[in-house]
C-alpha cells in the first residue's frame, strides 16, 4: 500500500541547500512508527498519552489525515466482505479431520515399523556375509608384549628407589598442659 505520506520524496534539498539523505533512515522509521501507532489507533490498542499524540496528528497533519482515511476504508471494506457458505457440515468436517489423523498414525507406525525390520534385516545379512570386515561383536585382546631378556626382579628387602626418611617433630602432651586433666591445679 503506497500512501501519500510514503511516497513523498525527501531527497529534495532543503532550505539550507543540505540533501537529506543521511536522515532518510530516521524518516523511513518515524513513518513506519507513526503507521503503526495510527493502526494501533485504530484497534483501540494505544494509551491516553498515544491517543492524545494521534488525534494532534490527525488535526494538523494532512498526510495523516489521507493515511487515516485510506485504513478507515480498508477497514470498511474487511468487515463487510462476504463470508462464503460452508459447503458441508460441521460434524463432517470433524470426522474427516480424526481420519487424516489417524491416517497419519498408521503411516508413522508402518514407517518406523518398516525401517526397522529393514534395518534388522541389514544387520542379519551383514553379519552372514561380513567376512573380514565384520561388525559382529569381538572379544578384546591384549596386546602382544616384547619378550624381556631378563626376568622380572623384585626387591623384597631394600627398595628400588631410595625413600627419603622424614624429621619426626615431638607432639605435646596435651594432658600435662591441661587444667581439665589435672584436677589439682
Amino acid at each position: 500500500m503506497n500512501t501519500d505520506f510514503e511516497s513523498r520524496n525527501f531527497s529534495k534539498p532543503n532550505s539550507a541547500g543540505n540533501s537529506p539523505a543521511g536522515n532518510l533512515g530516521a524518516l523511513d522509521t518515524q513513518k513506519r512508527d507513526r503507521f503503526e501507532l495510527l493502526s494501533a489507533y485504530l484497534d483501540g490498542e494505544v494509551s491516553v498519552q498515544e491517543r492524545r499524540q494521534v488525534e494532534a496528528w490527525l488535526a494538523e497533519d494532512p498526510q495523516v489525515q489521507c493515511l487515516y482515511a485510506r485504513l478507515m476504508t480498508l477497514r470498511k471494506g474487511m468487515r463487510t466482505m462476504p463470508v462464503p457458505a460452508c459447503e458441508q457440515p460441521v460434524e463432517e468436517t470433524i470426522t474427516q479431520v480424526f481420519l487424516r489423523l489417524s491416517r497419519r498414525r498408521q503411516k508413522q507406525v508402518l514407517l518406523w515399523g518398516g525401517s526397522a525390520i529393514a534395518a534388522g534385516l541389514i544387520a542379519a545379512v551383514s553379519g552372514v556375509f561380513g567376512g573380514g570386515n565384520s561388525f559382529s561383536p569381538q572379544l578384546a585382546q591384549s596386546p602382544e608384549m616384547p619378550v624381556a631378556s631378563e626376568p622380572l626382579m623384585l626387591a623384597l628387602n631394600q627398595p628400588v628407589v631410595e625413600i627419603p626418611k622424614a624429621s619426626v617433630a615431638a607432639p605435646i602432651n596435651t594432658i600435662e598442659h591441661s587444667s581439665y586433666y589435672n584436677p589439682g591445679r
